[in-house]
């Protein structure tokens, strides 16, 4: 039926290269000025922010297709089918409702006041779709917008069951990433701890 829209934060893109940068200029003059071993030392600790700022700022979105949204936040992330959505809360920040609880959203703020206003003249045009996706920047109201519009048209067409029984939210921990931050955290302490 409709393309693909993924949700996400080009702010928190700029965010994680700037942090990539800075982490790797502060190693390599500290590597420069007190000698290998102390960069070396920084190494570790720069790592771990700069693993940290990526698992809050590049990684989450949020994918909303025909066949589900799919919420990608900090440490885990939470697929739901559309037979178990049930609404949104937008406050600070946005809430989708599910058959199976709550599914906070941290890829896509609600936008201040400021911004709403500016963007009032502006063309909030949805941008064309490349290989089915569109890419799209992640504020909350486009995502519930989208998300509202999108279960409209399922519902229309009648691809959409009455109830959501036997169908169910699916949450998996970011692992990898959460066993990341642990070893950096750990070796850190240790550099911190044992000079």
């Amino acid at each position: 039926m409709s393309p693909t829209h993924v949700f996400s934060s080009r702010y928190g893109r700029w965010l994680t290269i700037a942090a990539s940068v800075a982490a790797v200029v502060a190693v390599v003059a500290v590597a420069t000025h007190d000698g290998l071993g102390a960069g070396v030392q920084l190494a570790v600790p720069a790592a771990l922010v700069v693993l940290v700022v990526w698992a809050m700022y590049w990684r989450p979105r949020v994918e909303v297709s025909d066949g589900l949204v799919e919420v990608r936040n900090v440490w885990r992330t939470a697929t739901l089918p559309w037979p178990t959505y049930r609404g949104s809360t937008l406050k600070l920040s946005l809430v989708l409702h599910t058959t199976d609880g709550d599914v906070p959203v941290w890829a896509a703020p609600r936008s201040s006041s400021s911004a709403r206003r500016l963007r009032r003249g502006r063309d909030e045009s949805v941008p064309a779709a490349k290989d089915g996706v569109v890419l799209r920047q992640g504020t909350a109201e486009a995502v519930v917008e989208e998300i509202e519009r999108r279960q409209s048209a399922l519902t229309a067409a009648g691809y959409l069951p009455a109830t959501a029984e036997g169908v169910h939210v699916q949450r998996r921990t970011h692992t990898r990433t959460v066993a990341g931050v642990v070893v950096l955290a750990v070796a850190t302490a240790a550099v911190l701890l044992l000079g």
